[in-house]
Formats: structure tokens, C-alpha cells, sequence
């Protein structure tokens, strides 16, 4: 029986994957569910929040160096500093990595000076040190359960948040995008019968989804790799969540800058994007490449339904 609901899950969501397709193809203004004032008053919370912070957060690919370099130019602009810190945090990796790491290389070629912070066998004191020292912050992905579980109980989430505060860029793919919102949705719970991107009919054992609670700085439940179809099934989550969620496909990545929001897409997968669900207004796979002022709008609510307990 449970393999007979998946298989129909799995073609429910393959469905959605067209569907949301074309409904993408549509731009969706703000003034679809807000009203003007409305959206006024929350894109000034959203500005108000951190306004000379950035996050990047990408869902994959932009993995070479020819892509990686709008991503790479956008923090240096933003930082505003001839040789910028930089600091990798490898911790979904195990704090695993190679000295000459792919983005370490980039930024240092770039003109930056870098430092590796591994979360689990450092200090508190030592991560908020390297916090503090950092213009621009990447975390690799791996596993968001590792990540949660060092970061809470080494502090780093709350240098992250003052990082942001300070005008810092704070990025990062997969699971190093997820850490930066309020929750991320990750395949890191043991392996159960559930809706897979290979194997007949889409569905087989792999590795469980869980929600974890993350750093708080964007208040969404953010998800990558949406295009894949095992992550597509989050669709279900977001389409019946009392919170805001941002599912970002590989090739994409959404930017936010002093509370404005914007997408950018990898130029070897230039239709990916980044969509938006949040239920309770009616917003339902809204395409942000097309106009990604509504995550402003959306953000600034929740931060004031949260100022109001």
C-alpha cells in the first residue's frame, strides 16, 4: 500500500513539475496578495532587518570557475575592500576538505585572504574569532545535520548573525545555503521507501528528509537542488506549511542584499530559478526570476508577525 501512495505521489509531482512550469512562465506582482501599503510597510522591515548584510545562498552547480565568477565578483563589490577576508567552513563536510579547494583557489586568486574555520574541533570562542575576522563566509554542503548540531552548540549561528550585521556576505550551496534561514528540508535522516531522481517509477530507499532548525537570518524553510525530482517532492511540504518556503534548483541562487532579493542563474543552466510558496497569502510556485520583489514583501511580514510575539 505505501509503495502504491508513493507511486502516485510521484506522478502527483511530476505533474507539479509542468504545471509549475508553465505557471513560472507568468510574473506574479505583489500586489496580487498584498495590498500597496501593506507592501510598503514590510519591504521597510525586510530592508530594515540587516541593511548591509548579504546572503547568497545556491541551490548547486555554478561549479566552475567561468560560472562561479558572477557569484564571486557580487560579494567583492559588495564588501567594498581591495583584499577582503574570506573564511570556508567546511562543517556539513565533516569539516573535511583540500587545501586547494575549488572556492578557497577563486577567492584567493581574487585578491582575498583565507582561513578554514572546522567547527567541530574548534572552540566557541575561536569560531566567533574567525566570525568576527571574516568580510565573506562560505559553507560547503554535506550534511545539514552535522552542521545544525556543531553550530548550536559552538555558537556560530550567532556570529553569523552579527557577520550579517556588520555588512559581511555570508554564502554558500546545498546545505551551506540552507544554514543561513530559519529551516532546511535535508536527505540526511536513515534511508526510507520515498520518492527518488532515479529508479523505476521514482520511487525506492534512500536516504530520509527532516526538518532542521537553522540560523534565522532569512525567515524561510529554504531548499535546494528543486529541480531534481527527489527534492521536487518538497512541493507537498510548502503547499500545506503555515510558514514561507524558497526552493532554489540547481543553477540558481537567490541574493539578499540590505533586504532587497534578487536571482541569479548559473550561465550554463540559465532558465533555473528560485520559487517562492507561502500558503497562507495564496502564493503558490511563484517563479522569482521573474520578479523577486514579492520574497521582500513576504519577509517583512513574518519579521513583523515575529516583533508582535
Amino acid at each position: 500500500m505505501e509503495k502504491i501512495h508513493l507511486f502516485i505521489k510521484a506522478i502527483a509531482v511530476l505533474l507539479s513539475v509542468i504545471t509549475g512550469f508553465f505557471g513560472g512562465l507568468i510574473p506574479h506582482k505583489a500586489n496580487r496578495y498584498y495590498s500597496n501599503e501593506e507592501i510598503e510597510q514590510f519591504t521597510a522591515v525586510s530592508e530594515a532587518a540587516y541593511p548591509d548584510g548579504m546572503i547568497i545562498a545556491i541551490g548547486g552547480k555554478f561549479d566552475t570557475d567561468e560560472t562561479f565568477r558572477p557569484i564571486l565578483e557580487k560579494s567583492l563589490v559588495h564588501v567594498g575592500k581591495e583584499h577582503p577576508n574570506m573564511l570556508f567552513v567546511p562543517t556539513a563536510s565533516h569539516d573535511e576538505y583540500s587545501e586547494d579547494d575549488a572556492i578557497i583557489r577563486r577567492f584567493a586568486s581574487a585578491g582575498c585572504a583565507t582561513d578554514v574555520l572546522l567547527v567541530s574541533k574548534e572552540s566557541a570562542q575561536a569560531a566567533a574569532e574567525k566570525f568576527a575576522w571574516a568580510d565573506i563566509v562560505y559553507a560547503t554542503g554535506g550534511s545539514l545535520k552535522f552542521l545544525t548540531e556543531n553550530w548550536s552548540e559552538k555558537g556560530v549561528f550567532e556570529a553569523a548573525d552579527a557577520a550579517l550585521k556588520r555588512g559581511a556576505v555570508l554564502m554558500g550551496f546545498s546545505s551551506g545555503a540552507m544554514c543561513w534561514a530559519d529551516k532546511g528540508w535535508d536527505d540526511t535522516e536513515p534511508d526510507t521507501l520515498r520518492i527518488i531522481h532515479h529508479g523505476p517509477f521514482f520511487v525506492g530507499m534512500d536516504s530520509g528528509f527532516a526538518y532542521y532548525d537553522c540560523a534565522g537570518l532569512l525567515p524561510f524553510c529554504l531548499v535546494p537542488h528543486y529541480d531534481s525530482i527527489g527534492w521536487r517532492a518538497y512541493t507537498y511540504e510548502a503547499k500545506k506549511a503555515d510558514y514561507p518556503s524558497v526552493c532554489i534548483e540547481n543553477g540558481a541562487a537567490l541574493v539578499y542584499e540590505g533586504g532587497r532579493y534578487s536571482v541569479l542563474s548559473d550561465a550554463a543552466a540559465p532558465t533555473r530559478s528560485v520559487y517562492l510558496f507561502y500558503p497562507a497569502r495564496g502564493i503558490k510556485f511563484v517563479n522569482l526570476r521573474k520578479d523577486a520583489t514579492l520574497a521582500a514583501v513576504v519577509d517583512g511580514e513574518i519579521r513583523t508577525q515575529r516583533a508582535k510575539g
